[in-house]
């Protein structure tokens, strides 16, 4: 079940303003906002355009490895060309009335397939391939870590508004307990069995409490706006509004079963920055090929060509190349791009090292601070539950007349801090839990 609470929000020239108040036995109404924590990852996911954007562009990169793969394949082509000659060449022999010989025809064409290969280039087709394959697998890797930034986002962001919300709660407990009992002294003071003294700090303590719940729900409304930006939906205005979100203490219980693992080299930041260095490393190789090194290319043409040399006739003429290409000159040209491709690897693999030592430390540092948090959460669930018996023991001395107000009201007072205190630590604990997830790299969803 998940905990519900009834917020009523009130928008004056765009300022929020209003009050929420625990109504478990609230009549369902038509304005309602309920949502889980799984549901929030998915509708983060799916509505993400920094995603989507990081997803085209590693969809774009693996294109265009694939139109590069179609190097290593055979080219066919259909040429064509045609040209009119305006005047052409005749030969006139030397007798007399002999016709002149035509040396061609007006219109020239030429029309057939050809096909050729790359039948040698040291590599540079494949290595070219092999570094943009690199580079969308290091894409792919990006778009795993933006789905954990994505999730860890959105996760804080509902956490905070679970805590918020837990707060108000626990604080409408207190503003109605400081009510009762204000009722009671007021009553009291009417027949004379309390001072007038009890009944201005009795309505102090009242107000006191008032406050902090109007202090609360504002920040409950910052929150709430929070998270609907984040899941891109508009703010709710001039309605009531019950929120419907899983409790602090049904987060933590599924939590229980979760083992972390320090990051290894399958961490998708880590990796990325591995395949950038090797797509780098190719890079350099492809350049290295084809600026030092032949390129043999061999092709074959059938074709109908028209005219046939002087003769006006059309013939199937058939040819064979090979053409061999090597650089000789070219200004250092491949020595600077090659350098450049190796910088860039270098750069990899520094960022590499540096994710690996970062991580380890995040790791160690959450790891350390979530023992520690559990063993506070331990500490705190016996303290409340002292707190609350203290804080009626107080009251009912106060009332046999054993005790001073203010001595109940400290009580009191010491009784919510330590159920704040409480889920303040539960908040914590889950916030590490998320944090060593986006830590170690996964990707999973909450309810696993």
């Amino acid at each position: 079940m998940m905990k519900k609470q009834f917020l009523r929000t009130v928008v004056f020239a765009g300022v929020a303003s209003g009050y929420l108040v625990a109504a478990p036995a609230q009549k369902e109404t038509t304005n309602s906002f309920s949502l889980t924590l799984k549901q929030a990852e998915e509708i983060a996911l799916n509505s993400s355009d920094e995603l989507k954007s990081i997803q085209s562009a590693a969809e774009s990169t693996s294109e265009n490895a694939e139109a590069q793969f179609s190097a290593l394949y055979p080219k066919l082509s259909l040429d064509a060309n045609y040209r009119y000659l305006t005047n052409v060449p005749k030969f006139s022999l030397p007798f007399p009335g002999a016709t002149p010989i035509p040396f061609g025809t007006h219109d020239n064409y030429t029309v057939g397939p050809t096909l050729s290969y790359v039948l040698w280039d040291t590599g540079t087709s494949r290595n070219a391939y092999n570094s943009l394959d690199l580079l969308s697998r290091a894409r792919r890797e990006d778009k795993k870590n933006a789905e954990n930034q994505i999730l860890l986002g959105i996760r804080s962001t509902y956490l905070k508004l679970q805590l918020a919300l837990e707060e108000l709660r626990l604080l409408n407990n207190s503003l109605a307990l400081a009510k009762k009992q204000n009722q009671d002294i007021e009553a009291n003071y009417k027949g004379g069995a309390a001072s007038k003294l009890d009944r201005v700090d009795s309505k102090r303590e009242y107000l006191n409490y008032q406050l902090q719940f109007q202090q609360k729900q504002s920040e409950v409304a910052s929150d709430f706006k929070d998270l609907l930006a984040l899941l891109k939906r508009d703010t709710p205005t001039h309605m009531d509004t019950q929120i419907h979100l899983d409790s602090l203490e049904e987060s933590i219980s599924k939590t229980t079963t979760w083992k972390f693992a320090p990051p290894t080299d399958q961490q998708p930041q880590v990796r990325s920055q591995r395949f950038l260095a090797e797509s780098s490393d190719r890079a350099a190789l492809s350049i290295k090929d084809a600026g030092f090194f032949p390129t043999v290319i061999v092709s074959a043409n059938a074709s109908l060509q028209h005219p046939n040399a002087i003769k006006d006739e059309t013939i199937e003429q058939n040819t064979f190349a090979v053409g061999v290409s090597l650089p000789l000159f070219e200004g250092n040209r491949t020595h600077h791009l090659m350098a450049q491709k190796k910088k860039e690897a270098e750069a990899a693999r520094f960022s590499e090292a540096q994710l690996k030592t970062n991580l380890s430390r995040d790791y160690n540092k959450a790891i350390e601070e979530l023992e520690n948090l559990r063993e506070q959460q331990k500490l705190a669930s016996e303290d409340v539950q002292h707190s609350e018996e203290a804080a009626k023991l107080y009251y009912q001395s106060y009332r046999s007349g054993r005790l001073n107000l203010i001595d109940v009201q400290s009580a009191n007072n010491r009784a919510l801090t330590s159920k704040v205190n409480a889920a303040r630590i539960n908040a914590q604990i889950l916030s590490h839990l998320f944090n060593l997830e986006a830590i170690t790299g996964e990707a999973a969803t909450y309810a696993r």
